[in-house]
């Protein structure tokens, strides 16, 4: 694969997305020639498109909402306030999520509010909004990929490496 440069990846999505996404690296596990089209294909999703990206984190927000993926939804709450969401948009997506999933999904949202308000309380003195929270960002994607790897690790032990 002589056309593929993983520190010219890693340099592009840091210029692109100020952080390396866990699955640009994570693809790296199952190969040089996977990470490659992982990593194309995120930039063809999360690169210029016709919904303004704002708008995209916001239904990557539901979604993660949806599917009960706790990580995700902080993950895509701080991409979505760094890209403009305001707190109101966030509530009346979290909203929407309760009638489409059910009031049992009020005890999974408190504890994203609480982390929402949390990055409006430490960045209210920043002369920057929401300047912490780009580094968050990236925390919370090493952290993700650090528990899947624990996971992978973990099962790759009980299974006898299988």
């Amino acid at each position: 694969m002589a056309n593929f440069d993983k520190q010219q990846m890693i340099a592009e999505f840091k210029k692109q997305f100020g952080f390396v996404p866990p699955c640009g690296m994570g693809a790296g596990d199952l190969g040089e020639d996977m990470q490659k089209i992982i990593s194309e294909y995120h930039h063809i999703i999360w690169g210029e498109g016709v919904i303004p990206l704002k708008y995209r984190y916001l239904i990557a927000l539901a979604t993660a909402v949806y599917g009960d993926d706790d990580v995700r939804a902080k993950l895509e709450l701080l991409k979505a306030l760094n890209h403009g969401a305001t707190r109101e948009e966030i509530i009346e997506v979290f909203r929407q999520q309760v009638w489409m999933k059910g009031a049992h999904t009020i005890v999974k949202l408190s504890p994203l509010i609480k982390f929402m308000d949390t990055i409006y309380k430490e960045n209210t003195a920043s002369a920057e909004p929401l300047a912490k929270a780009k580094a968050d960002v990236a925390l919370i994607q090493t952290e993700s990929y650090t528990f899947q790897q624990d996971e992978k690790a973990q099962h790759d032990v009980e299974s006898g490496g299988h």
